[in-house]
């Protein structure tokens, strides 16, 4: 089922949908809804549950099969105002970009895991929950870029695998370091055997730009992104 399925979103548009093909191809994610003519939804076992509409209309099974989570990453426009009127909260759609090359340079930084005890530093500079945060540290997913023992910045991937979390440090900015930490974690994507994926806000042009730089390449479709803290 799961073969036939991924055929089914690789056929439709790989580019844009690579974070769903991520989960089925990890084998972890649980397949909540799938009808050939009405579409997919599929839960990571994080919690979040990502969804795309194979038409426009007659979406409520797989409405009534997707529930009320508290996230929800939808690849459809029309699915995100059906949850912004149900009182979902939404910033704006998402450009899905992945890199399908080799290894890149890293510089001559060195790199490592973030731990436990640095998780104030973490959200002293990036918006999150602490619970988040603890996630991503305890699956080994948060690194930092270091000189000399100076922490400078840190990046990683999100609880769903997609790469993100990027800061750097203000008295380390315009370095380049971004890019050496960035192609740090794609590296460490490639090692773990996965597609290396981010999401990126449409206005953020900064982080377009970069992903440009590192040879991403950009699906067609949006991803929306909705949440109610209190489903």
């Amino acid at each position: 089922m799961r073969e036939k399925i991924i055929g089914k979103i690789e056929g439709m548009d790989a580019l844009s949908h690579v974070d769903i093909i991520h989960i089925l191809k990890k084998g972890e994610g649980e397949i909540l809804y799938y009808d050939d003519e009405v579409g997919l939804a599929v839960r990571h076992p994080a919690g979040t549950v990502f969804a795309v509409p194979f038409r426009s209309s007659s979406l409520e099974p797989l409405y009534q099969a997707m529930g009320h989570e508290r996230l929800f990453c939808v690849h459809s426009e029309l699915m995100c105002s059906h949850y912004l009127d149900l009182g979902y909260e939404f910033r704006e759609p998402c450009y899905t970009y992945s890199y399908h090359g080799g290894p890149l340079d890293e510089g001559p930084y060195h790199f490592r895991l973030m731990n436990l005890s640095e998780r104030d530093l973490i959200l002293s500079h990036y918006d999150s929950s602490e619970k988040s945060i603890t996630y991503d540290i305890e699956h080994r997913n948060l690194f930092c870029i270091e000189n000399d023992d100076t922490v400078m910045g840190f990046c990683g991937f999100h609880s769903e695998e997609a790469m993100g979390l990027l800061v750097i440090f203000p008295q380390f900015r315009n370095k380049g370091l971004g890019t050496y930490m960035e192609s740090h974690v794609i590296n460490e994507a490639l090692k773990r055997g996965w597609v290396p994926f981010c999401n990126v806000y449409c206005s953020n042009k900064a982080s377009i730009g970069l992903q440009q730089k590192l040879g991403l390449v950009r699906g067609d479709v949006l991803s929306y992104w909705v949440w109610n803290e209190n489903a």
